[in-house]
């Protein structure tokens, strides 16, 4: 799949699909990708997990020489409370888990806020900065609870900075939180992305 310019803000360059009238941002649409790609590899893929698709529907599993780091509980250990506690949006709902990460939107619906887990087996964090870079207004380097990544920072014309997204690296794998408000009033994106990124390096086993 060819990998096509998006308008400027919050979407992605990694999805074809991300301007058509929803705000939805590109970490929500890999997970709902995942979940379907997910089950269909399980069989054939010698017991590995694949990495998060990134670039199109359907990813390669790890490599099987890849160091890989700690285990993530499901949602990176953060519960549903959690989520709506720091984000302070009443009636956030979780609408999606599997084996690669999580997302909450509100009433479950795909227009308003989002926010996502994800958990990038044997994939380099490298390509997803490079991404980031391309499609958000600042990224810069960041160190979490003794681990080093980055984080990504969105902006919209009349909110101003509305989106942030942080990603982990452990071995050749990584993890990302992405928190994304689609109305005012809400918190500072970056400060819930890092105490949700921080909890969930806490949880890891």
């Amino acid at each position: 799949m060819s990998v096509v310019d998006p308008p400027a803000g919050r979407y992605s360059a990694t999805c074809d699909k991300q301007w058509v009238c929803t705000p939805v941002n590109r970490s929500v649409m890999a997970l709902a990708v995942a979940a379907v790609v997910v089950p269909l590899m399980a069989g054939c893929s010698g017991g590995n997990k694949p990495g998060q698709p990134q670039n199109g529907p359907s990813a390669p599993p790890p490599a099987a020489d890849a160091k890989h780091g700690p285990t993530f509980p499901e949602c990176g250990g953060v519960s549903d409370q959690t989520v709506q506690q720091l984000t302070q949006v009443a009636g956030v709902v979780n609408t999606a888990k599997n084996s690669v990460g999580c997302q909450w939107l509100l009433n479950g619906g795909i227009v308003g806020p989002s926010f996502s887990f994800t958990w990038f087996r044997g994939s380099p964090i490298g390509r997803e900065r490079k991404t980031e870079e391309l499609s958000r207004t600042s990224v810069e380097d960041i160190n979490i609870e003794g681990h080093d990544g980055f984080i990504a920072v969105g902006t919209d014309p009349t909110m101003g900075d509305n989106l942030c997204e942080i990603g982990i690296q452990f071995d050749d794998d990584f993890i990302e939180w992405s928190v994304s408000f689609a109305s005012q009033p809400f918190p500072k994106p970056c400060d819930v992305a890092k105490e949700l990124t921080a909890q969930s390096i806490k949880n890891a086993k």
